[in-house]
């Protein structure tokens, strides 16, 4: 139960939604083929790890385990925002 509370937390923060939607559309503008999506990657594990113990101040084994989780959350934001743009240049 507590893995699903932290993911649904996680996922309608809008700290963290702004931040991986600033990431994703830098990776966009990036003109070498393969080097955006490197860019992107690394800015979710980035944002990933610094949010719980930056801006949250939490320690220990509930950081740790907030930073794994947010990987998953931050790709899942990424995810939805690559969807929505997609369906947005398919029917606009």
């Amino acid at each position: 139960m507590l893995l699903i509370a932290i993911v649904v937390t996680q996922i309608l923060d809008p700290l963290r939604i702004l931040l991986v939607g600033i990431a994703y559309f830098l990776s966009l503008r990036v003109t070498r083929p393969r080097l955006g999506w490197l860019g992107l990657l690394a800015a979710i594990f980035v944002i990933a790890a610094l949010f719980p113990f930056v801006i949250l101040g939490q320690t220990g084994d509930i950081g740790w385990m907030s930073a794994a989780v947010g990987v998953i959350s931050n790709a899942l934001i990424a995810g939805a925002l690559a969807g929505l743009l997609r369906l947005q240049r398919r029917f606009f």
